[in-house]
């Protein structure tokens, strides 16, 4: 993909340590059905990079339930070839089309190994839209499942042991403490041999960190009309359906995610905090580590 070459060809450049801004960031954003248990109908992704102090697209595409109907698929693919990707005159210029698993391993799995940002605002919700199972995490929280294989002897579905699984933890309404767990890359050749274990992801809700920032509660839509963003949330209630609205909104939302991403960079550049946004939980977190931080 253009993504992994990418990566591959800025690999030198990838960084050792966590930087405080990551010069990557993967933003998704999830549609689902309206039935009760909200399950993934598809959603859209743009691939970032930091430049100039901004993350800018250089990749878009769209993933989609396995499940979904072939009606659906191809009304998916149909808008993939009829619109031009919203991302910089050297980037990809088409619409990718991934399943929701080629979309977890080839995208968020590199994202991951390359120290980016995985990016939502009210990420609880679109990362369990991606889970294909979750078990009880040890701290109490979730440990959502992201990639199964299938046992050839039993025909059932058995979770990915050399893939991170995603563990939430909810502190409250507003907060929640997200993380990855860090299995080995691959299955060791020999008794002993040692082996390299996936990064930790960073995952970046941008709900959480408006919160520590301002102390005040946002919605997608009310955080992108008071930081008067370039892409405003459509007015347009979800349907659950395959549509080319529902396509349009979903894109939309993305695009209002980016500016959000950027607007709240350049608020939290303002003040002397040390630590990443992604260490970011509450407006304690941001007094903590300022010594003279002063929240508007």
């Amino acid at each position: 993909t253009c993504l992994l070459e990418y990566l591959e060809s800025n690999e030198r450049h990838l960084p050792l340590a966590e930087a405080k801004w990551s010069d990557f960031a993967i933003i998704f954003d999830c549609e689902s059905r309206i039935t009760t248990d909200q399950s993934l109908t598809f959603g859209f992704w743009r691939f970032c990079e930091l430049r100039h102090g901004q993350y800018v697209a250089l990749e878009e595409g769209i993933f989609h339930d396995e499940e979904l109907g072939l009606k659906d698929i191809k009304t998916l693919r149909e808008f993939a070839r009829s619109e031009k990707a919203d991302t910089e005159d050297e980037g990809y210029d088409r619409i990718r089309v991934y399943s929701r698993s080629k979309f977890v391993t080839e995208v968020l799995g590199l994202a991951i190994q390359a120290k980016a940002f995985i990016v939502c605002f009210n990420a609880g919700f679109d990362l369990s839209r991606i889970a294909v199972d979750w078990k009880t995490a040890k701290n109490g929280g979730w440990s959502l499942i992201l990639s199964q294989w299938r046992d050839p002897k039993t025909g059932k579905p058995k979770p990915n042991k050399f893939f991170p699984r995603t563990v939430i933890k909810a502190l409250n309404s507003k907060t929640s403490i997200i993380h990855s767990t860090r299995p080995p890359l691959f299955e060791p050749k020999t008794k002993g041999e040692k082996v390299k274990h996936w990064p930790g992801a960073r995952f970046l809700d941008l709900r959480t960190l408006l919160w520590a920032l301002r102390n005040r509660s946002y919605s997608l839509n009310s955080a992108c009309k008071e930081f008067k963003t370039a892409h405003q949330k459509i007015d347009h209630k979800p349907t659950g359906k395959v549509t080319q609205e529902e396509i349009e909104y979903a894109r939309e939302d993305v695009a209002c995610t980016v500016d959000l991403l950027n607007a709240a960079k350049q608020e939290f550049d303002l003040h002397p905090i040390k630590p990443g946004p992604d260490r970011m939980l509450d407006r304690k977190s941001t007094r903590l580590n300022s010594s003279h931080l002063v929240i508007s």
